[in-house]
């Protein structure tokens, strides 16, 4: 597929406006083709820019810190259970 350079200005406005369409880590030309792009009735799924990077580590420490807590609650309404 064979791809064209496009330049244009924006008014002030219109990078405000593109600006609050931006995604985390995107840089605003990338914004301006995504949203150009869609406006268009083109897919832009196979774009990297539309994938939130996670820390699997920091991710796996939170589910299981959850975990955690929902066996302690768990616990003690057992023992309240059989407390009855």
């Amino acid at each position: 597929m064979v791809s064209k350079p496009f330049s244009f200005r924006l008014p002030d406005a219109g990078v405000e406006a593109l600006e609050t369409l931006q995604i985390e880590g995107e840089t605003l030309n990338q914004t301006a083709q995504r949203f150009l792009m869609e406006s268009l009735g083109l897919s832009t799924v196979s774009q990297k820019s539309l994938f939130t990077p996670v820390d699997i580590n920091k991710f796996k420490q939170e589910v299981e810190a959850s975990l955690t807590e929902v066996r302690s609650q768990l616990e003690e309404l057992r023992g309240k259970s059989k407390a009855r």
